[in-house]
């Protein structure tokens, strides 16, 4: 403690204050720098108190209050030491994810000027990301005695003063980061979700471009362009779900080259009118054809007509019907060949919402073959090709349950 030799009223001496001052040997490093002002502060604290016990108070009050103003202010600090490590991570993931869709990239999907963008937007992300965050200052070692020299308190004042406004720069540096950060981030992922969307135009132009591809085919570039559907799986606007549109359009480019090719073929001059009919009983529901010499086990060559469906109730109810060779001879002269198609058309009319209830109801309780072939029946063709030789014939109260979906 300081001991002020002067009488009680009478302002304490310069000269005095430094003679009279203890050692504190632990601290001499520490606080050198500080003698200067801590001398101006202990003699106006000093002056006006007049005493030593009364000096020690005001220090000591002081020194407490800088220190729970400080606290506040490192809690700041700390807060901003999150946010600026919470937007670097969201600039890293949000430069990844950008060029990420830019090596998934091809020509025809997305504009040029759009992936210029994005990956610039993406790169200033990344190098954002790369931004050090640096420590805070270290916390004063205070001197917690319970008898405390008021120099002590007033030099532990302006250290706590000095970490104050280091702090306090340090928040301000962090939060222009952070706002810097956070806005690359945030520009990075609005031209990956633009540079997308101008691939989703792109694919919805090739969808009318290529409209003799397979259904199959085509719902996949929709579901790519909508980034939803019972097959999507993939992260909105991602590298994922570019790939899979991606991926999508070349299938159907296949498929419609295919299905070109196999136009120009003889066979089609037959098997087109087949399709054309099985679409025209439909009531809309999207058909896909396969034709094969052998079907479910059953050979064209040895004089059989043989058909499969497989449906789907999601995209607006579609299937895919498998018909023999046989019935693209026969189709226009006999009979049976005819009916075996419109069986498979009616495996197919499931699908649909007026015609769902009617097939899993009491009457035919989910039964495929028994609903397929009562649906052909009701729709004209009673004989054997129906579904009759191979599955019997439903009962009447069936044929009239299936004959109020046609």
């Amino acid at each position: 403690m300081l001991e002020n030799p002067a009488t009680p009223d009478a302002p304490a001496d310069v000269s005095d204050v430094l003679a009279e001052t203890p050692e504190a040997p632990g601290e001499a490093h520490r606080r050198t720098a500080w003698w200067v002002p801590v001398l101006a502060v202990s003699i106006a604290v000093l002056g006006a108190t007049g005493t030593y016990f009364g000096a020690g108070y005001v220090a000591h009050t002081l020194r407490n209050d800088h220190i729970a103003k400080v606290i506040e202010i490192e809690q700041r600090a700390d807060d901003a030491v999150g946010d600026l490590k919470a937007s670097i991570t969201r600039a890293d993931s949000a430069g990844d994810q950008g060029a990420a869709v830019m090596e998934a990239a091809v020509d025809g999907l997305g504009t040029d000027e759009l992936a210029g963008i994005l990956e610039s937007a993406a790169t200033t992300a990344t190098e954002l990301a790369a931004t050090e965050v640096a420590p805070l200052p270290e916390p004063i070692a205070y001197d917690e005695s319970d008898v405390r020299p008021a120099w002590v308190s007033i030099i532990e004042v302006l250290e706590t003063r000095a970490r104050a406004q280091a702090l306090l720069d340090d928040l301000d540096d962090m939060t222009t980061s952070t706002l810097e950060i956070d806005g690359a981030a945030a520009t990075a992922d609005a031209a990956r979700v633009a540079f997308y969307a101008s691939a989703a135009e792109n694919a919805a132009a090739l969808l009318d471009v290529n409209r003799i591809a397979s259904y199959e085919t085509r719902i996949a570039v929709q579901h790519g362009i909508d980034q939803a559907g019972d097959d999507w799986f993939e992260s909105r606007d991602s590298s994922g779900a570019y790939r899979q549109l991606a991926k999508a359009v070349d299938a159907m480019r296949a498929s419609a080259g295919a299905e070109a090719a196999r136009r120009a073929e003889a066979d089609y001059a037959a098997r087109g009118p087949i399709e054309d009919f099985a679409r025209s009983i439909a009531h809309g529901v999207n058909l896909d054809f396969v034709w094969a010499n052998v079907v479910a086990g059953k050979s064209s060559d040895e004089g059989w007509y043989a058909g499969t469906a497989m449906y789907r109730y999601g995209d607006g109810g579609w299937a895919t019907i498998e018909l023999s060779h046989s019935i693209g001879w026969h189709f226009t002269d006999d009979i049976d060949a005819k009916a075996v198609v419109v069986h498979e058309v009616g495996h197919a009319q499931v699908v649909r919402p007026e015609c769902e209830p009617l097939y899993t109801g009491p009457v035919f309780n989910g039964d495929d073959e028994m609903w397929a072939t009562a649906w052909a029946i009701a729709s004209g063709y009673d004989v054997e090709g129906s579904g009759i030789q191979a599955y019997g014939r439903p009962s009447d109260a069936q044929i009239a349950e299936a004959g109020k979906c046609i």
